[in-house]
């Protein structure tokens, strides 16, 4: 674990008890692995400033940084969505 990681204190699950240690706090266009008990998703950080909230729990695998591609993203984020607990999900 990276030395500025080793202290965070994250609400780890009982499979990955050291999820602090996954990557940087998150900023815009960042896509991150998300494993929860449904399996393994993926996602991407949309909010304007950094997801100091997430912690460092999250794997960072890639990054949008071109405009065009950020803006079919909020495009999407446009669409209707059907909320399922914590999460949202596109309409057909």
């Amino acid at each position: 674990c990276p030395e500025e990681y080793a202290e965070a204190q994250q609400d780890c699950p009982a499979h990955d008890p050291k999820c602090a240690c996954h990557g940087p706090i998150m900023t815009k266009g960042m896509v991150g692995w998300a494993g929860g008990g449904t399996g393994t998703d993926f996602f991407i950080n949309t909010y304007e400033k950094p997801a100091k909230f997430w912690g460092n729990q999250h794997t960072v695998w890639g990054q949008i940084t071109d405009d065009e591609s950020l803006a079919l993203i909020t495009k999407i984020f446009e669409k209707p969505v059907t909320a399922k607990g914590d999460m949202h999900y596109l309409d057909s």
